[in-house]
């Protein structure tokens, strides 16, 4: 093209509209850069909100396991004869940084001493609290509730050296009843911050925790802060006040710390060339340069949509995992103080007239059921993030263990259940104690009014490194058509309505034999009833993270 042409005719209105364009281009690429500059702040805010956020749910979800826990824990060794079974029960993951847990007398004698960090600590027959702790003694006696004491170091971390010390705290929580002891469980604060942030999958943050007159408490991070930006937040710790401070260590998602001056400085090198060649270009291709800018705009803003809406139902499942999860733990505590406080009053309140007596009948039949769906519903919800721990498992002892335990509790026509020669296999021995458990107390329970169920649990090879193992029943069967979404959480057939049960605990083994790699399903039994398995690794064999291709149930 003929440059000179085109110049030649307009002359100065040309270098008048190219100035023109200049000094827009310019304008708008100030006022551009203001907007990113904003948008920049905003953006780093909402991310270290959303960041803050995430940390003090995950403190606040562990403070709140604690309490229910350890109110738990004092309501039944209250009440029931062996203190040290009830604390044995105790999960060493429920109580994430703990060193120790103790049953307390009236008269501050330790009744019974688990440590929880695996040393091997002198023994402490009686406890010896200063005054701030034996305050918090107090205060949980008189309101009934769990109280945290001040921050201090513990004896056992006194040999250690000084990087290595850490804060700790109690806390404190009171027996009902005519005991009216406490149960006591001191825990290290760094510990509780790590277990409770990595538990909860935090990261990009900077974390400090400070309580009233005792200043910082603990302190976690992944990195060095990314930005001055902080938040600090209240934290209820057992009816004390603290605080929890965050800094972001990773750039936010959106634009980084440059994004402002190269907006600028991109905005006055396109005006230049703009004004440069706006004489030259002509409307042609303007339009088709626009045409394909808004094309571009159109796939990339159809991307974003389908990104959030994959996220925004990553985030509606987490959401609903963790309400089920909030909800099973906050409903466990109290289904047990009722179940306790039921029994004590039934055994030390005497004149109960037989109206009263079934009353509370009622009320312990009405919470054992409570009880057994906040269980099922636990272990559901337990069972997504539970990391794997394989070994060598024998299924025959598993089996018989679970089926001795199963006829001590039975009540009713007393079952018959066979158990055959079974393998050795490479499993969770836990998990898979749940899956036996759930299967054997189904062919149990689902059968016809007053028939003795009749179980058959047996092995066979189902491939090069794999068994298949057998629950077969005579009871009441499952049609065609329900057997492959009984596996679905909540769904129970028809023909189950009248039986108890929550339609979760075959969701439950679908998920354990799923993150075993195997496969799980249900068919007829000849004669009547029907016959669950599922395949699991033979001993030797590493769990694979997928099954590979078996015979279909």
């Amino acid at each position: 093209m003929d440059i000179s042409g085109v110049m030649r005719v307009p002359g100065r209105r040309g270098a008048a509209l190219a100035l023109a364009v200049l000094m827009l281009g310019l304008t708008a690429g100030g006022v551009a850069t203001g907007g990113v500059a904003l948008a920049e702040d905003r953006a780093q805010a909402a991310d270290l909100a959303r960041r803050s956020g995430a940390v003090h749910a995950a403190l606040t979800t562990t403070m709140q396991r604690y309490a229910d826990t350890m109110h738990d824990l004092a309501a039944r060794t209250a009440t029931g004869p062996d203190p040290a079974t009830a604390v044995a029960a105790v999960a060493a993951d429920r109580l994430p940084g703990a060193y120790q847990l103790l049953i307390i007398g009236a008269d501050r004698a330790v009744h019974h001493r688990r440590v929880l960090d695996g040393t091997t600590p002198p023994d402490q027959p009686r406890l010896r609290p200063g005054p701030d702790l034996l305050r918090a003694l107090d205060q949980a006696r008189a309101s009934g509730r769990l109280v945290a004491g001040p921050p201090h170091l513990l004896l056992a971390d006194l040999p250690l050296p000084p990087a290595r010390r850490q804060p700790a705290f109690e806390l404190a929580a009171p027996q009902p009843g005519p005991r009216a002891g406490w149960v006591v469980v001191s825990i290290r604060a760094r510990d509780l911050l790590d277990a409770a942030l990595h538990g909860a999958g935090v990261s990009g943050v900077s974390v400090a925790l400070t309580a009233a007159g005792a200043g910082q408490v603990a302190h976690w991070s992944d990195g060095p802060p990314a930005r001055a930006a902080a938040i600090t937040a209240d934290l209820g710790v057992a009816g004390q006040s603290w605080q929890v401070t965050v800094h972001a260590t990773t750039p936010s998602d959106g634009a980084g710390p440059a994004t402002a001056p190269l907006t600028m400085l991109a905005a006055a090198a396109v005006s230049t060339l703009a004004a440069l060649i706006v004489l030259v270009v002509t409307a042609a291709h303007r339009a088709a340069a626009a045409r394909a800018r808004a094309d571009r705009a159109g796939r990339t803003a159809a991307e974003r949509r389908a990104e959030q809406a994959e996220q925004a139902a990553r985030d509606r499942e987490a959401e609903l995992t963790g309400l089920a999860t909030t909800a099973a733990e906050s409903l466990h505590a109290p289904l047990h103080a009722i179940a306790g406080f039921t029994e004590l009053l039934r055994d030390e309140t005497p004149g109960l007239g037989e109206a009263s007596h079934g009353f509370l009948d009622r009320i312990e039949q009405s919470t054992t059921r409570m009880l057994r769906v906040v269980d099922e519903l636990r272990a559901y919800t337990d069972t997504m993030d539970q990391a794997l721990r394989p070994e060598p498992v024998d299924t025959e002892r598993l089996t018989l263990e679970v089926v001795a335990a199963h006829l001590d509790t039975h009540t009713g026509t007393r079952p018959s259940i066979d158990v055959g020669e079974l393998p050795v296999v490479t499993a969770d021995a836990a998990l898979l104690r749940q899956v036996l458990e759930h299967l054997v107390d189904n062919a149990v329970r689902f059968v016809r009014h007053d028939t003795a169920a009749r179980v058959r649990i047996s092995a066979a090879e189902a491939g090069p490194g794999w068994w298949r193992i057998e629950v077969a029943d005579r009871g009441i069967g499952v049609p065609e058509e329900h057997r492959a979404r009984i596996f679905a959480p909540f769904h129970r057939a028809p023909a189950a309505d009248g039986y108890p049960g929550t339609g979760l605990g075959l969701a439950v083994c679908r998920r354990i034999v799923d993150m075993h790699g195997g496969e799980i399903g249900v068919t007829a039994n000849p004669g009547g009833g029907s016959v669950f398995a599922f395949t699991v690794s033979a001993t030797g064999v590493t769990v694979p993270d997928a099954l590979p291709a078996l015979s279909a149930f």
